[in-house]
C-alpha cells in the first residue's frame, strides 16, 4: 500500500487525505510507492496504476540527438508542458479521494495542466496567477473552463490559493503525487538506450528535479539503473534560491537583474527547497543561473532547429552548453514548455529575440 510520508519526521499520512504537508512538522510529504506492485507490472512505468486514473495520454516524448544534446521533447505533452505529468497524478488523486473542487497556483503551465485534467475528470478548478502571467497562458486556463483569479505577484497568488478554501489546494509547489509523474521521465531515459553524462534540470519549485532524482533512485532500488545520474540545476537571474546551497556558475546575469523572460522559472517562495538542496548536493557540481541575454540567444538557435519551445526551456539548453563544455560527453536536456502559447501574443522583448536584434530595455 503507497503511502504519504514526511521525509523530516517519518510520520505517515493515506494519499486520499487532502493534506500535502506534514500535520506533525509542516514538511511537504513525498509518496511512498509501494515497489512490488511495479515489479508485478514489469516497471512500464513508476507510478502503479492504482493511482492513476485521469489520463490525457502523457509521457512517451521524443528523445532527439542533435550534437552532444539529447533533447526530450516534453513540450509534445497534451496541454504543451512537463507539467501535464504531474497533473495527471494530482488530479487522480482528487478523483480517488472524492474532491470537487481544487484550487493552484501557478504562472502558467502548471495551471493549464491542472485545469485540462480536472476538465476530464469533471472536477472544478480554481488557478490563482500573478497579473503579469502570459496572457496566451491565461486564455488557455479559461479554455479548460477553470476559473482564473490574479494577483500582483507570484508570491500572493501562493498566499492567496493557501487562504481560498473553496476546494483542496493541490499546488505543485508541495504536491506529492505531482512529483511522482515526473519519475517516468527517468524510466523514459533508460529505456531509450542512450547514454548520456549528465542532466540539465530547470527548477523552479523542483518538482521535475524531485521526479526524476526519485525515479533513478527507484530504478536502482530495482536493479534496473546504477544510481542516480549528474543532475544539475538551472535558475533564472534575480530567482536564485541554491546559491546558498551549492556553487553557482552565472551566464549573462546582470548586477541586481531579473529574468524578464523565464516567466516559468520566476519563483521565490519554495517550500520545498530544502529537499531539492540536499538531493542536489549529492549529484549536482553546481547550479547555473541563466539571464536572458543568453536566454535568448538559446531560443533563436532552438527555433532555427524547428523547436518551438518556451524561454525556460531556452535557458535550460542555454546551461547544457556551458555543461557540455565544463563536463564533457552528452548531455539530456528535457525541453519543458512549448512556445506557441507565447507567439500569438505581442511581445516586445520576445519578439526581439526572434524576429530581430533586441533594443535594450530598462530592467522593472
Amino acid at each position: 500500500m503507497s503511502v504519504l510520508r514526511c521525509p523530516g519526521c517519518g510520520q505517515e499520512v493515506s494519499p486520499l487525505s487532502p493534506i500535502n504537508t506534514c500535520p506533525r512538522c509542516g514538511e511537504p510529504l513525498f509518496l511512498e510507492v509501494d515497489s512490488d506492485e511495479i515489479v508485478r507490472e514489469g516497471a512500464r512505468s513508476l507510478v502503479p496504476r492504482s493511482l492513476k486514473k485521469v489520463s490525457l495520454g502523457e509521457g512517451e516524448t521524443p528523445l532527439i540527438e542533435r550534437g552532444e544534446f539529447l533533447l526530450k521533447l516534453e513540450f509534445l505533452n497534451p496541454t504543451g508542458s512537463f507539467k501535464d505529468r504531474g497533473a495527471s497524478l494530482t488530479i487522480s488523486r482528487a478523483l480517488l479521494a472524492g474532491w470537487g473542487a481544487v484550487v493552484e497556483d501557478s504562472s502558467g503551465n502548471a495551471g493549464i495542466a491542472v485545469a485540462a485534467y480536472a476538465a476530464r475528470a469533471g472536477i472544478r478548478a480554481r488557478i490563482y496567477a500573478p497579473a503579469d502571467a502570459p496572457q496566451g497562458k491565461l486564455r488557455l486556463i479559461r479554455a479548460f473552463g477553470a476559473e482564473v483569479v490574479t494577483a500582483k505577484t507570484r508570491d500572493e497568488a501562493h498566499r492567496a490559493a493557501l487562504e481560498d478554501k473553496s476546494g483542496v489546494y493541490v499546488g505543485h509547489v508541495v504536491e506529492p503525487l505531482f512529483i511522482e509523474g515526473m519519475k517516468d521521465v527517468a524510466l523514459e531515459l533508460l529505456r531509450s538506450g542512450e547514454r548520456f553524462d549528465a542532466i540539465v534540470v530547470p527548477v523552479a519549485s523542483g518538482s521535475l528535479f524531485l521526479g526524476l532524482y526519485k525515479g533513478f533512485e527507484e530504478l536502482a532500488r530495482l536493479g534496473l539503473a546504477d544510481g542516480v545520474p549528474t543532475m544539475v540545476p538551472v535558475e533564472a537571474c534575480g530567482y536564485v534560491k541554491l546559491s546558498g546551497y551549492l556553487k553557482t556558475v552565472e551566464l549573462a546575469c546582470e548586477e541586481g537583474g531579473k529574468s524578464l523572460l523565464a516567466d516559468a522559472l520566476r519563483l521565490t517562495a519554495v517550500p520545498r527547497l530544502r529537499q531539492i538542496a540536499s538531493m542536489a548536493a549529492r549529484v549536482s557540481p553546481y547550479a547555473i543561473v541563466v539571464g536572458d541575454e543568453s536566454i535568448g540567444r538559446a531560443l533563436r538557435e532552438l527555433y532555427s532547429m524547428g523547436l518551438p519551445v518556451e524561454p525556460a526551456s531556452a535557458a535550460v539548453y542555454a546551461a547544457a552548453k556551458y555543461v557540455a563544455r565544463d563536463i564533457g560527453g552528452r548531455v539530456v536536456v528535457p525541453l519543458t514548455g512549448s512556445g506557441l502559447k507565447y507567439v500569438p501574443v505581442p511581445s516586445d522583448i520576445l519578439d526581439g529575440y526572434l524576429f530581430g536584434t533586441p533594443e535594450p530595455r530598462e530592467q522593472r
